[in-house]
């Protein structure tokens, strides 16, 4: 099912070019203007200037951010400030952080994949996709001709035969950074051919689920086949056939999905006394009145009983513009998302963010899932102190307050083929970019 095979990585040179902590950069989509021109500013060899390179108003078809990028990749190549690994390999990626008193450590794999139709099953995805973002790392792809950051998927490997020749490493890691997230990310190169030979193999029958970077897939999809028809023949062994991916083990502890809560603005008409009304047709409501001096610890204590009961119910919290009070709103029967979408499976109809999305904001609240895409009323925030803060600023009518979507959802979800609601998942850490790269040979 899944073919996989080593590559000759792209590294930093870091004797010319400088130390790696200066040199990387976030994922492009969560880079803020003010971040971009800060990571400029940090080292002149940054990776952003190839993954996310500043716009001007001159720009036209000859001279744009995505000519830039080549421009400077070849020229960064030539001087040596990127160097090819002379043999190919894996790549083993590494990222240790805490999460409350715990410290997890997540550890994978840097490959190439060959890239499959949805069809196939091969690869699973679970998130929708935009056109513009596809269309910016296309026009990126074209130019450069290379990936400067990898997709992050997962596959199973419930014998852990794939993660026991991962484990075998122990030397001191090729590259190390602490990231200002708090993680800390460390590669090894493989080049031991049995080593690589036996993940290979074992991958041979394996699922592919796309956790992060659907965009990036779906673009390095159509590049594919923008590549095939352009050639007019092709063996399917080509380089433009495969795409640089981490891949983690679907049942390591060390993985993390954390929420996006959401905030609700632009309702019009929006009535809290008839919205507590009709919640109240589908969800026990229970609620918390604070005052200023209780306000942070009432919302922790609805936070730490939503993470409770999680396991066993679908809980939300909930704080309402104007009102001095948090919510907890427990869904009555699961029955009711079955009537409310027939036309889904099981797996999709019991997650919370269908629930949130379909039942509350759509049928409750009158926005269409059409435009929930398109920010016009919803706002995704990860950190819960922030979210709340829209309502306590009377920025937003209501915000929602959401428990992380589980790793088996993810799976369960993509296995029945469907796609969730947006922002379903946030899985951190993030992958760094700039750690290894790949280039079209």
């Amino acid at each position: 099912m899944a073919k996989i095979t080593a590559f000759r990585g792209v590294l930093y040179n870091q004797v010319k070019a400088g130390k790696i902590d200066a040199l990387i950069c976030p994922p492009y989509d969560i880079i803020s203007p003010a971040e971009q021109q800060e990571l400029y500013r940090k080292n002149p060899y940054n990776v952003v200037r190839l993954e996310y390179g500043l716009t001007s108003p001159a720009d036209g078809e000859e001279d744009n951010r995505y000519t830039r990028s080549s421009a400077v990749l070849e020229d960064w190549s030539r001087s040596g400030i990127l160097l090819a690994d002379k043999e190919p390999g894996l790549y083993i990626y590494e990222m240790e952080y805490k999460r409350g008193q715990a410290v997890k450590t997540l550890r994978g794999l840097i490959c190439l994949v060959r890239i499959e139709d949805y069809e196939s099953g091969v690869v699973k995805p679970h998130e929708t996709t935009l056109s513009g973002p596809k269309t910016d790392r296309l026009n990126l792809l074209r130019a450069c001709k290379a990936s400067f950051s990898q997709i992050f998927s997962l596959f199973p490997d419930s014998e852990g035969k794939i993660t026991s020749v991962l484990a075998k490493t122990v030397q001191k890691p090729q590259l190390e950074v602490k990231h200002n997230d708090s993680v800390t990310h460390r590669i090894w190169s493989l080049h031991d051919k049995q080593d690589i030979e036996t993940i290979v193999r074992n991958m041979a029958d394996k699922q592919i689920f796309i956790a992060d970077g659907h965009h990036r897939y779906d673009t390095a999809l159509n590049y594919r086949n923008e590549r095939r028809k352009a050639a007019g023949q092709f063996t399917g062994e080509e380089d433009y056939n495969y795409v640089a991916m981490f891949l983690a083990r679907l049942e390591d502890p060390g993985l993390t999905v954390l929420p996006a809560h959401r905030a609700l603005f632009n309702l019009r008409e929006f009535d809290p006394q008839k919205f507590e009304h009709d919640l109240n047709q589908y969800f026990n409501i229970e609620r918390i009145d604070f005052d200023r001096k209780s306000e942070s610890k009432d919302r922790q204590t609805i936070l730490e009983t939503m993470a409770h009961r999680a396991d066993h119910a679908h809980v939300f919290g909930m704080r309402v513009k104007g009102e001095h009070s948090f919510y907890l709103l427990t869904l009555r029967n699961e029955e009711d998302m079955d009537v409310l979408l027939p036309g889904k499976s099981p797996a999709y109809r019991r997650l919370d963010v269908s629930i949130l999305h379909h039942l509350i904001i759509d049928k409750l609240l009158g926005i269409k899932m059409e435009t929930h895409k398109l920010g016009l009323n919803i706002e995704y925030i990860k950190d819960a102190d922030e979210a709340d803060k829209r309502v306590h600023d009377n920025a937003a009518e209501v915000v929602f307050f959401m428990n992380p979507t589980k790793v088996r959802e993810v799976k369960d979800v993509a296995l029945a083929g469907e796609r969730m609601p947006q922002k379903a998942t946030y899985f951190f850490p993030k992958l760094l970019t700039g750690l290894v790269m790949h280039k079209l040979e």
